[in-house]
C-alpha cells in the first residue's frame, strides 16, 4: 500500500510539473507565433497536450487520496476535503 501511494504521488508531481512545462511552452509559442491562418492550427492544437496532462495529474492526485483514506471518493471530495491537499 505504501509503495502505490509513493507511485501515485510521484506521478502526481511528474505529471504536474511537465503540464507546467509544456504550458510554459505553449503560452511562448502563442507569444512568438505570428498571427497568421495557416500558423495558428499547429498553436491551437497543441492545447489538448497541456489538457491531458493536468488531468492525468489530477487523476493520480485522487488515487494518492484514496490510496491514503483506504475509501472511494469522488472527486468533489477530494477538492473539497480539509485535509492535507497535495499528494503525499
Amino acid at each position: 500500500m505504501q509503495r502505490r501511494r509513493r507511485q501515485t504521488a510521484l506521478a502526481a508531481y511528474i505529471f504536474f510539473g511537465s503540464a507546467w512545462a509544456l504550458f510554459a511552452y505553449w503560452l511562448f509559442e502563442i507569444a512568438t507565433t505570428p498571427w497568421t491562418s495557416w500558423s495558428i492550427a499547429p498553436v491551437l492544437e497543441f492545447a489538448p497536450f497541456c489538457l491531458f496532462l493536468f488531468l492525468t495529474a489530477f487523476q493520480s492526485a485522487l488515487q494518492n487520496y484514496q490510496l491514503r483514506t483506504r475509501r472511494l471518493a469522488t472527486a468533489w471530495e477530494y477538492l473539497t476535503t480539509p485535509e492535507q491537499f497535495w499528494p503525499s
